[in-house]
């Protein structure tokens, strides 16, 4: 069995992850690649080696010292990659080709020189505030480009621009809800941070936090909703001195609350795309900053068309497997999309597999080799935080001929991530197994 020479580490940007390998078979593996001088600009950097012929993939590795291996990922059969890097310095770099027989030699190593850090996160857009009481609710979206944020900063101030009332880190998403504010008025902003920095701020929001007192109830709004396929279109009447807008939906099965989100009092509309088939049952209520709310009546609808499967692969020839598929760009937007289920994936905290379960039916819209993990094998148990992909021409239920990738970094921690981690060989080397599923995904009433 082959042994990490030191700690496993994280990530190497979008596309280098951790993933400790075997040593080649013993049968006869493609030829070495050779691999060129790195591009580097900033901290992007760029690799490129030549084609292994037979190669049905290649394994990039990256050490502090020649010959080590910190970091490591197998890419798909494509001969130049690019990643942002975590670090500055001095890394050595090597390539491998491999096919079904295993890998090959190491190629030339070449040196990796970083000088320039990550860059800090864009800053986020569309901050609003809504008054609940003695609650403030933030919400806001995430800045397109920059360096990935490993959290956000909440700054309040008692003038435009002031940090004088201080500032409160948050695990990244993109809300949180403040508690007994006194009354008074304030000026807030958010920073996306990571480990370069800060962002610069977001917009501005004044909260003016009122004192204490009964008021009436707010007159209900009425909602109107339209599906087409899987998208949906929400809209809802605007009413004259209301705070802000809640927007409830709940599930005809169990009439669980599967999305809650707060609104300003300038939204009146909500665009939705790509939503699990399903029966649902949706409000909206209406807020006031003293604390009462009035629901409107209760718009059912449905989501029929549009199911997660989708084209399908071709089986490999007899011996072979089909190579790993690059799902990182999906991985990536269903984590920024469903961020607050992503947050909440943790079923030993109380979460669910809502999250997972989205990522499983947005790959199987891709190719229906993907599916879930029963782990070590035993079915029944399944991860929390693992898709499989069937390589082979075997039936996709209970096939152990599956690449194993771990989709959420710091499950159960604080901040959990999406991520798109192989750990197919690490599993295999670890004397257990992976084993295809879609059992839970379709016990949950989504569609094969």
């Amino acid at each position: 069995m082959f042994v990490c020479a030191r700690a496993v580490r994280r990530s190497l940007g979008a596309l280098l992850a951790v993933l400790c390998i075997g040593t080649a078979s013993a049968v006869a593996a493609p030829a070495s690649p050779l691999l060129g001088q790195p591009a580097v600009a900033g901290p992007r950097v760029t690799l490129t080696w030549s084609a292994s012929p037979g190669a049905v993939g290649y394994r990039l590795a990256i050490g502090t010292v020649p010959g080590r291996e910190d970091y490591a990922r197998i890419v798909g059969n494509v001969t130049t990659v690019s990643f942002t890097a975590p670090f500055t310095g001095t890394g050595y770099v090597r390539a491998q080709a491999f096919d079904a027989s295993g890998l090959s030699a190491p190629s030339n190593e070449v040196v990796l020189t970083v000088t320039t850090m990550t860059p800090v996160p864009s800053a986020p857009v569309n901050l609003e505030a809504v008054l609940v009481g003695r609650k403030v609710a933030l919400s806001w979206a995430a800045g397109q480009g920059g360096g990935p944020p490993l959290g956000v900063l909440v700054e309040a101030g008692t003038g435009p621009g002031a940090a004088n009332i201080g500032q409160v880190p948050a695990p990244l998403s993109t809300s949180v809800t403040v508690s007994n504010v006194p009354p008074g008025t304030y000026f807030v902003r958010v920073y996306a941070i990571n480990g370069s920095g800060r962002s610069a701020p977001s917009n501005e929001v004044r909260v003016d936090m009122p004192v204490g007192g009964g008021c009436s109830a707010p007159a209900a709004s009425a909602l109107s909703v339209s599906t087409s396929g899987r998208d949906v279109a929400m809209s809802w009447a605007a009413v004259a001195g209301a705070a802000g807008y809640r927007l409830d939906v709940a599930s005809a099965s169990s009439g669980a609350i599967v999305f809650t989100q707060a609104y300003g009092a300038g939204t009146t509309t909500l665009n939705a795309s790509n939503a699990p088939p399903g029966d649902y049952h949706a409000r909206i209520v209406t807020l006031t900053a003293c604390g009462a709310e009035t629901a409107s009546d209760v718009v059912s609808f449905s989501i029929t068309s549009g199911s997660g499967g989708g084209p399908r692969t071709p089986d490999p020839q007899p011996g072979r497997r089909l190579p790993l598929p690059d799902m990182s760009s999906v991985v990536s937007s269903v984590g920024s999309a469903y961020r607050g289920d992503l947050m909440n994936s943790c079923v030993d905290r109380g979460g669910n597999n809502t999250w997972l379960f989205r990522l499983v039916e947005e790959l199987r819209r891709r190719d229906t080799r993907w599916g879930l993990n029963w782990k070590r094998g035993r079915v029944g148990d399944m991860s929390q935080d693992v898709v499989t992909y069937n390589y082979s021409a075997d039936a996709d239920e209970g096939t152990t001929n599956v690449y194993i990738l771990d989709v959420i970094a710091g499950h159960c921690g604080n901040t959990p991530s999406a991520a798109w981690i192989d750990v197919t060989d690490v599993t295999v080397n670890s004397g257990t197994i992976g084993r295809w599923t879609l059992q839970p995904y379709i016990a949950s009433g989504r569609t094969p």
